[in-house]
């Protein structure tokens, strides 16, 4: 991942020094295992767990692959040149490069994904935090980006809290199918006693394999990276509202903008109107994700017990998709925390269809004094569509609260106060409360 959507730890956690950190770790906790189920020297594990992995071994690595055409047996060759002649005797006996590659793999996916799912709690409080704030902030609901009924802002932040809920019980899920480990082998038949694996992976924190050929099956790959994606697509989604409100003919929420900052190279004006470009920026990124998915689809077709389809495929695809979703979640919890809400153009937004979104609580007053509701719905359906689209006034300039007030089949059953009350925008959100009570702070 480019320089410019990689943060700190993912930069580090995709390291070559920390993936072959990783590769020796397995190696000499499979050595300590090997120690409490055959007996071999405990000095075995401890002279290899003084090695530490540095730069100049990963160096001295690389001018032995350029020789043996082969990283991994490289990498081995180079660390054995630091051990003594005991250790040398058990140092990866028994073992294939991916019993090491894959183990050491989980332990990078499961703290990747332990880093995401921290960033995915981070956003929720953030998230929750303003729908408490917006609880009753109330403002239009669009169906069909065509003004509804009125709803609130901290409503439509509570349900993005209910997704990113729904995402976090699928990335622990996901967490545990890709913490498994496997030293079966070539091809998966166990040079070593089984035992071994289990003891070595119970080590690591991880579950051994029920079943493994040379490598882990991919489909563990497949589900990581769909799961990382469904939560870019969820932040798109919620990028993508906050573009919709920011936009000038809206003008209910902007982004934060430093007074230094700027809108345009060619028009001044631009930093006073506030382009939503972190939140477009968002969506361009979650684009990029869901490019990850055909990666991910093609990388679990491997030939027979082992193939080398997925090498090059996973060094591009797994650092760059968590570190990008990492990105992605940092910058939408910006956006979110310090997000500009304008109440007061919410509510003349409200209002600027001259009462229309009311029509429904009109027609339920109506049909409980007697009226059909088929007669109420034809009634009101005909005032609203006698007013101007644009101006949602007549040609005598009644909007569509006026035109409810002075009918006379309206008033016969309705008084005028009854009437007014059907226009308050605080009775389309008299159940807030209970929806609310659904949630709660999470830690």
């Amino acid at each position: 991942m480019i320089e410019r959507y990689t943060r700190p730890f993912f930069k580090d956690h995709w390291s070559e020094l920390k993936k072959k950190t990783l590769w020796h770790l397995v190696e000499t906790k499979e050595l300590l295992a090997r120690h409490k189920y055959e007996g071999i020297p405990i000095l075995a594990y401890n002279n290899a767990n003084q090695i530490i992995i540095t730069q100049k071994i990963l160096q001295r690595a690389d001018e032995l692959e350029e020789l043996g055409d082969h990283d991994f047996i490289a990498f081995i060759n180079a660390v054995t040149e630091n051990l003594d002649e005991l250790t040398q005797l058990y140092y990866h006996t028994g073992l294939t490069s991916f019993d090491i590659e894959d183990t050491a793999l989980a332990l990078l996916l499961v703290e990747s994904i332990d880093a995401l799912i921290k960033e995915v709690v981070r956003l929720r409080a953030i998230i929750y935090a303003q729908a408490i704030v917006h609880k009753k902030t109330l403002m239009i609901g669009r169906t069909h980006f065509i003004h509804a009924e009125a709803i609130t802002f901290g409503m439509k932040l509570l349900g993005w809290v209910e997704i990113l809920d729904r995402h976090l019980d699928r990335m622990r899920l996901v967490r545990e199918e890709v913490r498994v480990g496997k030293l079966s082998g070539a091809v998966g038949k166990y040079e070593l006693d089984p035992q071994i694996e289990v003891i070595t992976c119970s080590l690591l924190g991880l579950q051994p394999a029920k079943f493994s050929t040379q490598v882990l099956s991919r489909d563990l790959i497949v589900r990581y990276i769909n799961t990382l994606v469904g939560v870019s697509n969820s932040l798109d989604k919620f990028a993508t509202e906050i573009r919709h409100l920011a936009g000038t003919d809206l003008g209910e929420v902007a982004e934060f903008k430093k007074d230094t900052a700027k809108g345009s190279s060619a028009m001044p004006g631009k930093s006073k109107l506030r382009n939503p470009i972190k939140s477009e920026n968002v969506c361009g990124c979650a684009k990029a994700m869901r490019g990850y998915l055909t990666m991910a689809n093609e990388d679990e077709n491997l030939w027979c017990e082992r193939s080398l389809d997925n090498s090059a495929l996973e060094r591009i695809l797994l650092p760059d998709c968590t570190t990008l979703l990492d990105f992605m979640l940092d910058r939408f919890s910006s956006v979110t925390e310090k997000l500009v809400v304008n109440s007061k153009q919410m509510e003349k937004n409200i209002w600027k269809t001259g009462g229309i979104v009311f029509a429904q609580r009109v027609m339920v007053e109506l049909t409980e004094k007697g009226m059909p509701r088929v007669n109420a719905y034809d009634l009101l359906e005909s005032l609203a569509k006698s007013v101007e689209s644009g101006t949602f006034v007549n040609a005598q300039g009644q909007d569509f609260m006026s035109l409810v007030i002075n009918h006379s089949d309206i008033k016969k059953l309705l008084s005028t106060k009854q009437i007014h009350d059907c226009f308050q925008p605080e009775l389309s959100i008299k159940h807030v409360d209970e929806i609310f009570a659904r949630f709660e702070e999470k830690k």
